[in-house]
């Protein structure tokens, strides 16, 4: 079967054409930047045809190649990680644009899966002390997998536990936190695609809130006295978490994404600086 071939069977699954192209490399071993000069190379039709069936049955293109890109690079992922979504780079964004030029920062990433918020920020600021906290052992380990493959396994630790039943030994100058925050009313609803991810890493009790509460009722716990939280939200619950962060006498403001939806809440104890 010729690329060419692949792309007019794919079609029929509506893909973005960055996830046919990442197909199309996986399925030659190129690199990504060399498949859409591919278009007339043979791919094997037992290897072609895995690949459809698995799309045939909701497969994500990521869990077919092991991989997606997140903030320019690429990381391992499998069946027990959340996909990186584009979305979450705003909050690595705002945490960036925040501690440009900040030294020696310690940051623990909760439910951080992958490891792709906790690594990039690794990558990309003056940080002197990661934790990555994951309920789940088998992710922790392939967030251990990106940060060897990174070169940045030093001055890493990789805590498994429940944050609903954590308490941390030290405190923090940033806490990012991607949570599950699907109600679990609304699961039935979600992609096929969406399903075939963890499901405890999708779906969260109190209409999806509860890692939010938990988190912001422990911000003296975590956080330094200028210590600061980035969550990502649902695209409806932004005005739930800021009054509770209200609530607990915190300051917080909602940043959107690149589709005008509420998708970032940075929470302070104070006003100054957020």
């Amino acid at each position: 079967m010729t690329v060419n071939q692949f792309i007019k069977r794919a079609e029929k699954y509506n893909l973005p054409i960055s996830q046919v192209y990442d197909l199309i490399a996986f399925m030659l071993n190129i690199d990504y930047s060399e498949a859409k000069y591919a278009c007339d190379k043979e791919i094997d039709n037992e290897v072609a045809d895995n690949v459809l069936c698995q799309l045939e049955n909701k497969e994500p293109c990521a869990y077919i190649t092991g991989r997606r890109e997140f903030y320019g690079r690429e990381f391992t992922v499998n069946h027990n990680t959340l996909i990186p979504r584009v979305e979450t780079e705003i909050l690595v964004e705002e945490v960036i644009k925040r501690y440009r030029n900040t030294e020696n920062i310690e940051l623990i990433d909760i439910c951080s899966g992958s490891g792709a918020i906790g690594l990039t920020l690794m990558q990309e600021l003056n940080i002197s002390f990661l934790t990555l906290l994951d309920i789940d052992k088998k992710a922790l380990e392939v967030s251990k997998q990106n940060a060897e493959k990174f070169n940045i396994i030093k001055n890493i630790e990789f805590v498994c536990s429940d944050i609903l039943n954590y308490t941390s030994e030290k405190k923090y100058d940033i806490v990012v936190c991607n949570p599950p925050y699907i109600a679990e009313n609304e699961y039935a609803g979600l992609q096929e695609e969406v399903k075939k991810e963890p499901y405890h890493a999708l779906v969260a009790e109190d209409n999806g809130l509860i890692f939010y509460k938990k988190i912001l009722s422990n911000f003296e716990i975590l956080c330094k006295s200028n210590g600061v939280i980035f969550f990502e939200i649902g695209a409806y619950q932004a005005c739930s978490v800021l009054d509770y962060a209200a609530a607990c006498s915190l300051y917080a403001e909602c940043v959107k994404d690149y589709s005008g939806n509420d998708r970032v809440i940075i929470v302070k104890n104070s006003k100054r600086g957020i």
